[in-house]
């Protein structure tokens, strides 16, 4: 009777690389970038899940926050060539 068989890599192969997050921001800032952008204008955090993120972004520089109002959003250059470079990656 045998036993399972192992698989030995082959010498000459890469190790697999293991999915890591898109930049300082992560998945979910990725996914606010976008909608910032996809709102044309100011984004208004209405999800508790956007305010914990967008400290993260704005840390960045990818967004800025209003001077009036702390739950609205401002795309910034940085965060706009940031999402341009990811679509074309992908």
């Amino acid at each position: 009777m045998t036993g399972p068989l192992q698989k030995i890599p082959y010498a000459g192969k890469a190790p697999p690389v293991a999915a890591t997050p898109p930049g300082p921001i992560g998945l979910r800032g990725v996914a606010l970038l976008r909608r910032v952008r996809d709102a044309a204008g100011p984004y208004r955090c209405e999800r508790n899940a956007d305010h914990a993120v967008a400290w993260r972004c704005i840390e960045a520089g990818m967004v800025r926050l209003d001077r009036r109002d702390d739950d609205v959003l401002h795309l910034t250059e940085k965060g706009r060539a940031y999402l341009d470079r990811l679509m074309r990656a992908t």
